[in-house]
């Protein structure tokens, strides 16, 4: 026996030297000379696995249920032989999209959801407090052993767990660390590992060698002895075939996804060549911390324990034998087998808890002073509830369950998202509802038949009333859940657990969509895509991004990432390239990750990218530098090589950020590339597209569109109404093929079309005058005749002549009424898209009847050279448009009369409209500017400068050009060019 004090002591020394080393291997980390950065140390880290269960309730499992304990152990075992397929593409996962939990891991699989990473962390945390609890139980338990008293173990059972909370909080949450992994925490657990080893190691070969004469002694001994049937498995003994399935598979999930492995095993990892070595090194550890635990086991019933009391054999055994050092190395071992657990659990789940619950509920408050502390300082309270609850439950409740019941009931909680892990890994399908509902039901088996039955044992509730109904009904009773009767209560759970879990998670699946956010998520983890920002492009600025972290993350540190980020890349603060801001934006998102959680952070850093005519120009040329000629020496080839490599990279960021349709295809028009903007647009796949005619993919795409190698820009409608600015850029190597960017413009021509018309109002506004003056004249006539008409008396045959003539003239007026009514009305008509074959010369007759109803076209002198012209395929409501709009113009220019000259002439493939007015011309320093929107070079009020910019645009859309000429007092010359195959 030892006194308390002693004991006491014991423990500050070992935590004190946990402090130094931690610390040392932080110092070393902080100068550039990482003692942690190995498989070796990874390794040893994954031991935290190993806990007080390992160390006591293996014992106490053997002693009762023989070898079912290997079941723990053996399921590591074969899950770490998977480690190269899925642990190491959930670290690529998890390091490419800055994700610090498992919580944060589901949430952004299913489309970066804070609520469905709300729910993990819940059920994490209810599920793992047992788990928490077995620990502090253990540590209680042995001290009780050690001091030979039980009164006030409780209290300093809780002054320890208060002290491993502060230890967690001095390594984990010191401060808002810039870094995800902690390498003195993790260099910590890996001392303890060792540490444990050693001291269970020792006890075995005590019990075994020194107590006894070798494993053989003890288990010829054990057979003749009333527990002879541990040597066996399945009927007629304690654990069945069924009992030991359960139990590997709950260990195999438990090592992937209890929250403290996934910190080790993930967010921990400096390099995942570590992971290879570990496949072996973790479960060599695991058989090795296992080798005595049958002679423990047994030696400790042959000694004359009980099964009951089997969980502290490696105490009681060493103290009953009145070695008291050896008592004490195995207190110590078992003091740090549960010390590793709760430092790093209880620090995963408060990451977890401030991700999920915390954070997104007082992040908008990020303007109040000292914000970063207040994460802090929430932080560390997190820190402490966690290993709180964890006291709270040893206390209450784990005093009626032997340590490996209560950990079973949290591989149990784990095994919740084994689906949504795995077969989200795999499964693009797989939705965020799905995975909610699944998550859910298995958490509400899980509480009803493992926690229900706890709370009851321990008398939190009672076996009456209500609860006595439920628990002794054929139906509702949580040990045989819908009458299935005959499973142990470990596969009971498991059973309905997964059966509601997968039927809710793969049925809703199926029966609901994913939204594009979760289509996007679903592309990056199962096909293990990196998400990247579009490079050259940055919404934000230094300072606007150091403002953020400094929000977040306070000044001092702020100032370091910043600073150290300059250094690295040896840049200066005010020449930053916009491919540096984006790396530091990058930079300050996996830091925030880091800090707050990748959903978080993402919302914080969100950026929307737009791509503009000089990127769409300079995607197409980098893409076709790609196939440049190789004609280089050896030397100069692997250079070009390096230069390539970083071109494709670069390029295909580009393309896959685009918020433009991107598709490469070769000269035979198969789709070689089809970004992500593609699917969305057309709702084809990319494997469906791959290989296969773009003109089958797309029918509306004319055959003739790729048959010219040239650089071109077409416009198309689709039989949905949607228009598309397609732009076709040939590759210049020999192979060919073209790079083609589509662009949405539907709601472009939306409002182009609106102008158009509102110009065509404007136009007939400005005409008004003069129609007006030529319908009042003929109405005049009109009803002067009229009046006189009504003078004559009817019965006077004298005025049938007069009749007769006046008649005609009223027609003659009423018909030249109408043609001014029909012409307005056609002008005036919604114009469609169409293009049609026309005569220009036509559509400036047209125009001319239309205009000449002005007044101020009176006194101007018309000089009209139309030469004979092939018909072109335009839209002539919007050529006349032009012609209109300019005519108008060159009236506006002349107000006091003067000449209009208007020419056709073909020269080669192409038509030339020349329309020159006399007019007092248009000043050399505005000329430029003419055809940009909402430019005029009239008086307020009397244009809206966008006439010649919608002529420039329909111009244009018909693949012509348009240009002006003019002087100040010289008249203006405007020369239209219409391709006559546009």
């Amino acid at each position: 026996m030892f006194k308390g004090w002693i004991v006491f002591a014991l423990i500050l020394g070992y935590l004190c030297l946990l402090f130094v080393i931690a610390y040392f291997a932080e110092r070393r980390e902080r100068i550039g000379k990482s003692i942690v950065s190995n498989p070796y140390v990874y390794s040893l880290s994954l031991a935290v696995y190993c806990t007080s269960w390992t160390f006591y309730g293996s014992v106490g499992k053997a002693a009762s249920s023989g070898f079912s304990f290997l079941t723990i152990y053996l399921g590591p075992t074969l899950m770490a032989a998977l480690w190269m397929v899925l642990l190491q593409k959930i670290i690529r996962i998890a390091k490419e999209n800055r994700i610090t939990t498992i919580a944060d891991f589901i949430g952004s699989r299913y489309g970066n959801s804070l609520f469905l990473s709300a729910l993990v962390t819940f059920v994490a945390v209810v599920g793992i407090t047992p788990y928490l609890g077995l620990q502090i139980k253990a540590i209680i338990s042995t001290l009780t052993i050690l001091s030979g008293q039980a009164q006030g173990t409780a209290a300093a059972g809780w002054y320890i767990t208060f002290l491993l909370g502060i230890f967690a909080i001095i390594f984990g949450a010191r401060r808002l660390d810039a870094s995800e992994r902690h390498e003195g925490l993790i260099f910590a657990i890996a001392f303890e590992s060792i540490i444990k080893l050693i001291a269970f190691l020792v006890v075995g070969f005590y019990v075994t060698y020194v107590l006894f004469g070798g494993i053989n002694d003890i288990l010829e001994k054990i057979k003749g002895s009333p527990y002879g049937d541990l040597l066996f498995l399945g009927g007629g003994t304690q654990v069945s075939y069924t009992e030991w399935a359960s139990l590997l598979f709950l260990s195999m999930t438990a090592i992937m996804f209890l929250p403290r492995q996934f910190h080790v095993a993930v967010v921990e990892n400096s390099d995942m060549r570590h992971v290879s070595k570990a496949m072996w090194l973790f479960p060599l550890y695991l058989l090795i911390i296992n080798i005595f635990v049958i002679p423990v086991a047994f030696g400790g019933l042959l000694l004359g324990g009980s099964q009951k009391d089997a969980d502290m054999f490696m105490l009681t055994i060493p103290m009953g034998q009145g070695n008291s050092m050896i008592a004490l190395l195995t207190f110590i071992g078992g003091f740090s087998a549960a010390t590793g657990m709760i430092i790093v659990e209880s620090l995963a789940l408060s990451t977890m808890v401030m991700n999920s619950l915390v954070l997104p509920a007082i992040f908008r408050f990020n303007e109040m002073k000292g914000f970063p502390l207040v994460i802090l300082n929430l932080k560390r309270i997190a820190i402490l509830a966690s290993v709180s609850f964890g006291y709270i439950f040893a206390v209450s409740i784990g005093e009626f369950y032997s340590l490996v019941d209560i950990g079973l009931k949290s591989f149990e909680a784990m095994t919740i998202f084994a689906p949504s892990i795995i077969i989200g890994l795999y499964w693009k399908r797989a939705n965020r509802i799905g995975a909610l509902a699944g998550i859910s039901a298995g958490f509400i088996v899980w509480f009803y038949t493992l926690l229900i039955p706890a709370l009851l044992k321990a008398g939190i509730i009672g076996d009456q009333g209500f609860f006595s109904m439920i628990f002794n009904s054929t139906i509702l009773n949580p040990h045989a859940l819908f009458g299935l009767q005959g499973l142990d209560r470990w596969s009971h759970s498991l059973f309905w657990g997964l059966f509601f879990n997968l039927f809710f998670y793969v049925g809703l699946s199926i029966l609901t969509k994913q939204t594009p956010e979760e289509e996007r998520q679903a592309l990056i983890f199962v096909e293990s895509i990196a998400p990247q920002a579009l490079p050259g492009r940055a919404d934000y600025s230094l300072q606007e991004i150091e403002a953020v972290l400094e929000q977040y993350l306070g000044r001092r540190d702020a100032a370091e990432i910043v600073d150290g980020f300059l250094f690295r890349n040896q840049a200066q603060r005010e020449n930053l390239s916009p491919l540096d801001l984006s790396r530091l934006r990058d930079e300050a998102m996996r830091i925030l990750s880091g800090s707050l959680g990748s959903a978080i952070a993402t919302i914080i850093l969100e950026d929307k990218l737009l791509i503009t005519e000089k990127e769409r120009g300079d995607l197409s040329l980098s893409i076709k530098q790609m196939t440049a000629t190789l004609r280089l020496s050896r030397q100069e080839l692997q250079e070009a090589n390096r230069s390539l490599a970083y071109l494709k990279e670069f390029s295909e960021n580009i393309i896959e950020s685009a918020p433009a349709g991107i598709v490469t295809i070769d000269a035979a028009e198969r789709v070689t590339y089809w970004n992500r903007e593609m699917e969305a647009i057309t709702g084809i796949r990319r494997v469906d597209a791959a290989n296969r005619k773009i003109t089958t993919l797309l029918p509306w795409i004319s055959i003739s569109t790729f048959e010219k190698n040239e650089k071109r820009e077409v416009t198309l409608q689709t039989p949905a109404q949607q228009y598309f600015k397609i732009d076709i850029n040939p590759f210049t190597d020999p192979s060919g093929g073209f790079v083609v960017i589509f662009e949405d413009i539907t709601e472009k021509r939306k409002m182009e079309e609106q102008l158009l018309q509102a110009l065509k109002l404007a136009s007939i506004g400005k005409l008004t005058a003069g129609i007006s003056h030529e319908i009042g004249n003929p109405l005049a006539s009109i009803s002067s005749l009229v009046q006189e008409l009504r003078s004559i008396p009817s019965e006077a045959p004298s005025e049938e002549a007069f009749f007769s003539n006046s008649l005609s003239i009223i027609n003659s007026h009423i018909e030249r009424i109408a043609r001014i009514v029909r012409s307005l009305g056609d002008f005036a008509r919604i114009s469609t898209k169409e293009k049609v074959l026309c005569s220009i010369s036509e559509i400036i007759d047209r125009t001319l009847n239309l205009v000449r109803y002005d007044n101020r076209f009176r006194g101007i002198e018309l000089s009209l050279e139309i030469g004979e012209t092939p018909l072109i395929k335009v839209n002539p409501d919007q050529i006349q448009q032009v012609f209109m709009n300019l005519i108008i113009n060159a009236l506006d220019a002349m107000p006091e009369g003067g000449k209009l000259w208007i020419q056709t002439k073909t020269e080669g493939k192409s038509i030339t409209i020349v329309i020159r007015d006399s007019g007092h011309g248009i000043d050399e320093t505005v000329r430029e500017k003419i055809f940009d929107p909402f430019f005029s070079t009239k008086p307020l009020g009397r244009g809206t400068g966008l006439g010649l910019s919608i002529c420039y645009g329909i111009i244009r859309e018909h693949s012509g050009s348009i240009d002006v000429k003019s002087r100040k007092g010289e008249g203006t010359t405007f020369a239209i060019m219409l391709p006559v195959e546009p």
